[in-house]
């Protein structure tokens, strides 16, 4: 008889560490790409939507810490305000852990939604602090990153997916 929400968690072998560490690797390179104009006004947080995604499903493992460690190299591979990426990303993750629960029991769609939300949180912070220090506002366009980020909610969602659920045997897909 299952009685708690979370019940099935406990049933579910968590992922690999290899796995958490090498998708946030790779969102990290991603981030680090030479964006300009455009695409890097509306270029979503790939850092942060992956920390969300691993806050979801492993949050025994990543957290708040993690939020901020990574924060911090994304406010120096950015020349940002230091502490900027990382007040950001743990306020994020913070919001991420309230409702994890609800979120996991939803659908990739309804999850795509809360996603949205959370980041335009993460996104009205980042202008905040940047309206703070005299910066000009960028414009409406920013508004589109939060939107992106939702979207890629769904392609992330599947692809981070599939390497959990092989068998042990099996190191083929990684």
């Amino acid at each position: 008889m299952d009685l708690s929400p979370v019940s099935r968690d406990i049933l579910r072998p968590p992922a690999p560490m290899r796995l958490v560490l090498g998708s946030l690797a790779l969102a990290l390179l991603i981030n680090l790409l030479p964006w300009s104009g455009w695409a890097l006004i509306i270029r979503p947080d790939f850092v942060l939507l992956m920390l969300l995604y691993w806050v979801v499903h492993e949050p025994q493992n990543i957290g708040q810490t993690w939020g901020f460690a990574l924060g911090l190299v994304m406010d120096v591979a950015d020349s940002a305000l230091l502490g900027q990426h990382a007040l950001v990303y743990v306020v994020a993750i913070f919001l991420t852990e309230l409702l994890r629960i609800r979120i996991r029991h939803l659908s990739v769609i309804e999850q795509a939604l809360h996603m949205l939300g959370i980041l335009f949180v993460a996104q009205l912070i980042y202008i905040g602090l940047n309206l703070s220090l005299g910066r000009d506002f960028a414009g409406f366009a920013l508004v589109l990153a939060p939107l992106l980020g939702a979207l890629l909610w769904m392609p992330l969602h599947f692809v981070a997916t599939l390497p959990r659920f092989r068998r042990r045997g099996d190191t083929a897909l990684l």
